[in-house]
């Protein structure tokens, strides 16, 4: 189960994130109770809920990519390890665009239930130097 747990998160980062389809975030593969624990205060759960950080995300960073570094599974859950990078050309929670190329670190970890529906999602970014290469926090530089 844990080699398929781990193509499966491979899939949706490619598919989902990189490909951008939104198709692939239904009821088939997100629990109506998915929570995503980093998404911002109103989002709902489900699919839907994932559909829009989705869309925020890209409406602030258009050519956001991730780039898988490490990936495993232990159980039902999986840890993926990698980049995201993009260009700021929309407003990032409250942060207006700034045109600023920029690359910060990730691990992300996934919950899948019984049926391998994704449950639940966390992640550990470096968000401060996001911040700092967007111009925001003292500092600069990248991540």
């Amino acid at each position: 189960m844990e080699d398929a747990l781990v193509e499966r998160i491979r899939s949706a980062v490619e598919e989902v994130f990189n490909d951008r389809d939104l198709d692939r975030i239904n009821d088939e593969t997100f629990s109506p109770e998915f929570v995503n624990r980093n998404a911002v205060e109103g989002t709902p759960p489900g699919p839907e809920g994932q559909r829009q950080v989705m869309q925020r995300l890209w409406n602030a960073f258009p050519d956001a990519r991730f780039e898988l570094e490490a990936i495993a599974a232990d159980g039902d859950t999986v840890i993926c390890v990698g980049t995201m990078s993009g260009t700021h050309e929309g407003e990032l929670s409250g942060i207006p665009a700034t045109g600023k190329r920029v690359t910060w670190r990730q691990c992300n970890l996934f919950r899948v239930d019984d049926e391998g529906r994704f449950v639940e999602h966390d992640a550990i970014r470096d968000d401060l130097g996001l911040l700092r290469q967007l111009g925001v926090m003292p500092g600069g530089g990248t991540a």
